[in-house]
């Protein structure tokens, strides 16, 4: 994989994390901040704060091609991802102006994965080499750009496929999964859900009825109450630059 093409696409990861939370999405077929807002969970109780950001290879596609990159060439280069689902996930204690955050194999061992059918996932213990680069290069990225905020960023690889072969996290396609996080926000296991497909990734869609714009995975209008178009959604490519 080239390592170029993965720092470029590493630095625009941090772009779109540190801008996802002022920025407005755009009307692009893939604006990468509304990919960020729709992926990204924080969640902040009990003294704790913890990122929960599950990063599809359609973020690392669109931020390689936003640099110049070849289409055809940054599938290829990031086709190995394609066996993992990746997450960034940190959790830490808050004090008064400082956060402990709680260190990677305390997080390894405390999540787990669920698809839509109930199966769980543990982490994946060793992945492929392209897989480790981008976990390599991000660890520096995040540290360089976030200082001290980014030492309990953790990249955790889950499997991407049930025991079956069937792909359970495909972000164009309508289903859900949830990171199940045990006593590290609390007492209790947290539940963070993602429920597909990703606006961001598809075309507009509209109420039938009021022409109001709505989210991809919604089944209703929230404000007809009608039952909105639920075929299967298209699929798309990342927008070419």
């Amino acid at each position: 994989m080239n390592k170029r093409t993965i720092l470029i696409a590493a630095f625009l990861f941090l772009a779109s994390f540190l801008a996802a939370a002022q920025s407005s999405p755009s009307e692009t077929s893939i604006d990468t901040n509304a990919m960020t807002k729709e992926t990204q969970q924080m969640d902040q109780h009990n003294n704790k704060m913890g990122l929960f950001w599950w990063i599809p290879v359609e973020f690392w596609e669109q931020s390689a091609i936003e640099s110049g990159g070849n289409l055809e060439e940054i599938r290829k280069q990031f086709a190995p991802l394609r066996e993992y689902t990746m997450f960034v996930v940190g959790v830490g204690n808050l004090k008064v102006g400082t956060i402990t955050w709680l260190p990677e194999a305390e997080i390894r061992s405390s999540v787990v994965l669920r698809d839509q059918s109930g199966n769980t996932y543990k982490p994946v213990d060793k992945v492929s080499a392209e897989a480790q680069a981008i976990s390599d290069i991000l660890k520096p990225v995040f540290k360089n750009i976030l200082g001290p905020m980014a030492e309990g960023l953790n990249v955790v690889y889950f499997p991407t496929k049930d025991s079956a072969g069937n792909e359970f996290a495909n972000p164009r396609r309508r289903t859900e999964f949830s990171l199940l996080v045990a006593n590290l926000m609390g007492p209790a296991t947290s539940t963070y859900t993602w429920r597909l497909p990703l606006t961001s990734l598809l075309p507009p869609k509209f109420c039938p009825v009021g022409k109001e714009k709505v989210d991809a995975n919604w089944k209703y209008c929230p404000w007809h109450g009608n039952k909105l178009d639920t075929d299967s959604t298209p699929t798309s490519t990342p927008a070419k630059r």
